[in-house]
């Protein structure tokens, strides 16, 4: 990459980041996946975020998995954040959680409309306005 396809790159990150909220640095996710019968571990896969996340969520090798088809993100307010579709036999997917909040990951069968698990996160991690 040359050095001035280098700066704006930077150039359009950092006005992105300036005005399009904060930055988090060191994001963290957090859930108590002791008791699911879905989900085995979530974690963050980036060392910054933005307004979102990027988390991996990792799916156990249960029955109830089999009936999972969607995965969505709702934040604390209620809305969904975030949708994406389960295919059968996977086991890891990528999602966008909101930054420096709590947020719902629910698996659901959209087949008959009915929700699987739902699992509470807490997304934290160093905020720079």
């Amino acid at each position: 990459m040359t050095r001035i396809r280098r700066s704006l790159v930077a150039l359009l990150v950092v006005s992105t980041l300036a005005f399009g909220g904060c930055l988090t640095v060191g994001p963290t996710v957090e859930a108590d996946t002791g008791g699911s019968a879905v989900f085995d571990r979530v974690s963050a896969t980036e060392s910054w975020s933005g307004t979102g996340v990027r988390t991996a969520i990792t799916l156990k090798s249960t029955p109830a998995v089999e009936d999972v088809t969607t995965i969505s993100v709702v934040d604390e307010s209620g809305r969904t954040f975030l949708t994406t579709t389960v295919h059968p036999g996977q086991t890891r997917v990528v999602v966008s959680l909101p930054a420096q909040s709590n947020a719902t990951v629910v698996a659901s069968d959209s087949v008959n409309s009915s929700t699987v698990e739902k699992l509470n996160v807490t997304v934290g991690g160093n905020a720079i306005p």
